[in-house]
C-alpha cells in the first residue's frame, strides 16, 4: 500500500506494492548475472539500507529443531489458531499469497474485515492484523494493550488438523511504512521475507500503530522451539 500522510486504518500490511516490484525489476535489469534462484534484493542493492541483525533463541540448536515433526504435534490447542502468550486468535489461511496485485487486494479485504491474515511460504509463518480499525477494536489490539507480545513470548500456531508448533519471539522491529523498502533482516529483504521466507522455521507478526505515529509498523520475529 502506498504511503499516505493521512490516517488510513486499513493499512497494516508490509506488502509488495507496485513501487517495490518496480524497484526489484530495475535491480534485476542492472544485475543480469544475479542467480535466478535468489533474485531478492540485498542490502548492497539499496541506498540507505537498514539491517536488523537476526537474533536466535537462547540455546538454539538448529539440528534439534530440524529433527522436530515438520507438521507439529498434538498439544491441545484450538484448530486453526494463533496463540500468543495464552491469548487465542483465529486466522484466515492465505499461505501462498504474494502481497501484490490481486493477492494484495484479497489480503486487504481480509484485513478490512478485521481478521488475521496468515501468509508465507518456505517455513515463514506471517500474520498481519490491525491494531486499530474504524471500530477502534482491531483484532491485534490485545497484543499491545495487554502486553502479550514481547521478546521471550511463546507463540503457538495450530493447523486445521490440530497439530501445533511453538515459537519464541526474539526481536521486535519498528519502522515507518515509507521506509519499509529499506529494511533487511540480516541479508533478507523484509518485504520478501514476510511472504517467501528463507528456509528457517519462523514466525513473523506485524501490525501498525498509526495512533502513535502515522505509518508506524511493528514487526515481531521469532523461531521455532518445539
Amino acid at each position: 500500500m502506498p504511503y499516505t500522510n493521512s490516517y488510513t486504518p486499513n493499512t497494516a500490511v508490509l506488502a509488495q506494492d507496485t513501487s517495490s516490484v518496480q524497484e526489484r525489476n530495475r535491480v534485476d535489469e542492472d544485475e543480469t548475472e544475479k542467480d535466478n534462484e535468489d533474485d531478492s534484493l540485498k542490502p548492497e542493492d539499496i541506498e540507505g539500507a537498514v539491517i536488523h541483525e537476526p537474533v536466535l533463541p537462547t540455546d538454539y540448536d538448529e539440528e534439534e529443531i530440524e529433527s522436530l515433526p515438520e507438521d507439529g504435534t498434538e498439544a491441545g490447542y484450538t484448530e486453526e489458531s494463533l496463540n500468543v502468550n495464552g491469548y487465542e486468535f483465529s486466522f484466515k489461511d492465505m499461505r501462498g499469497n504474494e502481497g501484490f496485485g490481486d493477492d494484495f487486494d484479497e489480503l486487504n479485504e481480509v484485513l478490512n474485515e478485521n481478521r488475521v491474515a496468515y501468509v508465507g511460504q518456505n517455513n515463514i509463518n506471517t500474520f498481519f492484523g490491525h491494531y486499530y480499525d474504524l471500530s477502534g477494536t482491531g483484532v491485534f489490539k490485545p497484543l499491545a494493550d495487554q502486553g502479550l507480545l514481547e521478546v521471550g513470548t511463546e507463540v503457538v500456531i495450530t493447523d486445521e488438523y490440530g497439530l501445533s508448533k511453538g515459537y519464541e519471539i526474539t526481536q521486535t522491529i519498528e519502522f515507518l511504512h515509507e521506509n519499509q523498502q529499506k529494511q533487511f533482516y540480516g541479508d533478507d529483504y523484509m518485504p520478501d521475507l514476510a511472504y517467501y521466507g528463507n528456509g528457517d522455521d519462523m514466525v513473523y507478526i506485524q501490525y501498525c500503530r498509526w495512533d502513535i505515529q502515522t505509518g508506524l509498523l511493528i514487526t515481531n520475529i521469532g523461531y521455532r522451539i518445539w
